[in-house]
């Protein structure tokens, strides 16, 4: 059987139950913690009349305050009131009006006023603990039940748990339908203005494609290279310098052989020419078969015969 310890978080009251031989806590900031509503301590947990009137009417509603007829507000923000009575009000029956303190709490989602909806939620869950029909009636099973996932996790689901039907065809027609009678009906006397968080959402203007751009590369890789490509041609130089030697030598090397083998052929032609020379100035001894054969060379060459110096013997 759950209770409620009001010295409990540090005097803000918390919900106790043993479930399984375990003593379970549950309080407003564990609420808040696994929640995740965005709301803080100490954001309020109502709004004064004149604030909620003016959101009211832009809402476009068309009824009175402090008591709130759903059926009173345009179409756009009946279905949103529709799930707020579902969802998040401690209504046991009657989804169709909205007390101060749930109005409240829809203006401040539908601007994005501070609230504090953890607080709203936890009073909730103490008020129904006090109620004498509490034993067949609990709010929020799905929070309770995240809040136990979430800190008790050693907990064992057994067969023995509340079916949660999903939102069915009949919660959007009961959401759509409108009993006629014979006042307060909804006349949209007032244009539809959506705004704060449900505003149109504003299609962004298309940006203009950006140019891709060349990526620069580092500096450091950039020096690593340079310096890979010094030592590269420092080897290069040092294998051409050897190769340069070398063929120097070899140059050298063939150079002195020619050289002395020109010598020699010039050494020989010049002895070549000296005999020749000395077979040609050698005066020829005037015999008369030296005269035939001269005569006969003359009588059958074109050109001038030789000059050779003869000696009569």
């Amino acid at each position: 059987m759950a209770k409620i310890n009001k010295q409990g978080a540090e005097g803000a009251g918390t919900i106790e139950a043993t479930i399984q031989k375990k003593k379970i806590n549950v309080s407003e900031a564990i609420v808040r913690e696994v929640l995740s509503l965005g709301d803080q301590p100490h954001h309020p947990t109502s709004y004064n009349q004149t604030r909620v009137l003016a959101a009211l009417q832009k809402m476009s509603y068309e009824g009175g305050y402090p008591t709130v007829l759903k059926k009173l507000f345009p179409p756009y923000w009946r279905l949103l009131v529709h799930f707020f009575l579902q969802c998040i009000a401690e209504n046991k029956g009657g989804f169709d009006q909205l007390n101060k303190t749930q109005m409240s709490a829809l203006v401040a989602l539908v601007n994005e006023w501070d609230f504090n909806f953890s607080t709203f939620i936890f009073d909730n869950m103490k008020k129904m603990l006090k109620d004498p029909k509490r034993k067949i009636f609990m709010l929020y099973p799905r929070f309770i039940q995240m809040s136990l996932d979430n800190k008790y996790p050693e907990l064992v689901k057994g067969p023995n748990y509340i079916n949660l039907k999903p939102m069915g065809p009949s919660c959007f027609e009961n959401a759509c339908k409108i009993k006629r009678a014979k006042h307060h009906n909804f006349k949209g006397k007032f244009a539809l203005e959506k705004h704060g968080r449900f505003a149109d959402v504003v299609p962004a203007a298309p940006v203009a494609p950006v140019p891709p751009v060349a990526p620069t590369p580092p500096q450091i890789n950039a020096q690593i290279a340079e310096e890979h490509d010094v030592q590269l041609m420092q080897k290069v130089q040092q294998v051409t310098g050897n190769e340069d030697e070398i063929e120097v030598l070899g140059s050298e090397s063939e150079t002195s052989s020619s050289e002395e083998e020109t010598d020699s052929e010039s050494e020989v032609e010049i002895v070549m020419s000296d005999k020749e020379e000395d077979a040609v100035r050698k005066p020829v001894p005037l015999t008369s078969e030296n005269l035939a054969a001269l005569l006969l060379s003359l009588k059958g060459g074109d050109g001038n015969p030789p000059s050779v110096s003869t000696t009569i013997v």
